[in-house]
């Protein structure tokens, strides 16, 4: 990814695919143009490693990253509107305030607290790192799973806005997602939501396992919190879940593609003997389709999700780089498909992001600052 720091902005035009079976309906991307400029984070005189703002989450607002360096054990925080660095804010590893070993997910929610899971349980905090309400919660006698490890129930880990619920895709190691957890916080109860929509999933996932070490490749079932909505979706197919925690009701929601395949087809092997066995067929299946999450524009009141075909993972030895097919899908605020382009010299896709004034920010390193890639669309 570093190959691509030094981008000077330029235009770059797309073109979109004239496979329109449906000429009744508008391909709002059919014209779309895209323009890409790096931009470096203004940090003042602090000094700080950009490479290990791995976890992140976007304040409610938009306007604001923070990110969790867990080399200093503080959370960066960063203005997407004026490209600065706004404070850094140090955390304890001990005493009444401490993290109980790794953070394993956070987000931050309204009045600049933030909900952070670590090793122990779920607990809030203010940006000054003081700990300001922990949940001793049984989280699998809630739901009444049998947990094989510390991250088969926080996976995909989140809280409602309001703080009423955790929610989760709980499964264990090398197996199927149970489904939706949905934990209700005051009354300590829980439940699991079927996702039966999204059980082709498991089919193109790849395990290997030698003792106690394993690794997982493929696709998997994900869960986030967009346009104060939870979406439950797969690399494998178009069609996804959205959860209303407001009414605690789950739709399913089925989108028809004619650029791209609705959803990936064939049958693999679940478990290999190797790993180099398990790459190999991990490069098969990027081959078909590939789904990524969503975003939600608030300019034009609009979601966009990126997707990707004929994936090539890097391979330095052999001098080769990493490439896709990319392609981008704009759906209207009620998940109907009003637009999709092939992204034409688009090597990749980003990996998460954020819109702020119509433009969709990515964060990536820029050298030794930090910095965003930013995407401005015209259609």
């Amino acid at each position: 990814m570093k190959h691509l720091i030094f981008l000077i902005t330029l235009i770059v035009l797309f073109s979109c695919s004239t496979k329109q079976e449906d000429t009744s309906s508008k391909n709002i991307l059919e014209n779309l143009t895209v323009s890409i400029d790096s931009l470096v984070v203004d940090s003042g005189e602090e000094v700080y490693n950009p490479n290990q703002l791995f976890a992140q989450s976007i304040s409610p607002d938009g306007k604001r990253l923070l990110a969790f360096n867990e080399q200093d054990f503080e959370f960066i925080e960063l203005s997407l509107e004026d490209l600065k660095l706004i404070k850094r804010h140090p955390f304890e590893a001990e005493g009444p305030n401490g993290i109980a070993g790794w953070v394993m997910y956070f987000q931050i929610l309204n009045g600049d607290e933030l909900m952070l899971l670590d090793q122990k349980s779920p607990k809030i905090f203010n940006l000054d790192g003081q700990k300001l309400k922990q949940y001793d919660l049984d989280l699998a006698k809630a739901i009444d799973f049998e947990s094989e490890g510390p991250f088969s129930i926080p996976n995909g880990f989140h809280m409602s806005p309001d703080r009423s619920k955790f929610l989760s895709l709980p499964m264990n190691f090398g197996k199927p997602v149970e489904g939706l957890a949905i934990i209700d916080i005051a009354s300590e109860t829980g439940k699991i939501l079927k996702l039966p929509g999204l059980d082709l999933t498991y089919g193109y996932q790849v395990v290997w396992q030698d003792g106690n070490m394993g690794s997982f490749f493929g696709d998997a079932v994900s869960l986030q919190l967009v346009n104060d909505k939870f979406l439950i979706y797969s690399g494998a197919t178009a069609d996804f879940y959205v959860y209303d925690y407001h009414t605690d009701s789950l739709d399913w929601k089925t989108i028809t593609h004619t650029l791209v395949e609705n959803r990936k087809e064939g049958q693999y092997p679940h478990e290999v003997d190797s790993r180099e066995r398990q790459m190999e067929v991990v490069n098969q299946i990027r081959k078909q389709i590939t789904f990524n999450k969503f975003y939600w524009d608030p300019s034009r009141k609009m979601y966009f999700r990126f997707g990707t075909k004929n994936m090539v993972f890097p391979d330095p030895a052999k001098g080769i780089k990493r490439s896709a097919d990319a392609y981008i899908f704009a759906y209207d605020e009620d998940f109907n498909l009003v637009g999709e382009s092939l992204l034409e010299d688009f090597e990749n896709t980003p990996y998460s992001g954020n819109f702020l004034g119509g433009s969709f920010y990515s964060y990536l390193p820029m050298g030794d600052d930090a910095g965003f890639v930013r995407y401005s669309f015209d259609f």
